[in-house]
């Protein structure tokens, strides 16, 4: 069964890819737009490698998002 929005966020809040210290913070929704974006593009026919890329692309800037280890997420995101 695929991920919802809320599942994705936690995930993304648990490993913080871009290292927002959202845990530190409490930043319990950091990643909820993102997590929507990510769907949506998931729904779109997107892998979802690419759907984090682009999304992470388009929410921090091509520099940052390339610092992310987007497989080792995935395989993550996987579990």
């Amino acid at each position: 069964m695929p991920l919802t929005a809320e599942q994705l966020s936690c995930a993304l809040f648990d490993a913080d890819p871009m290292d927002t210290c959202c845990k530190e913070n409490d930043c319990f929704d950091e990643y909820d737009a993102i997590a929507e974006d990510i769907l949506s593009k998931r729904e779109q026919g997107q892998s979802l490698e690419k759907s984090l890329r682009h999304t992470f692309g388009e929410w921090f800037g091509e520099v940052l998002a390339k610092r992310i280890d987007v497989p080792a997420l995935c395989r993550r995101l996987a579990n």
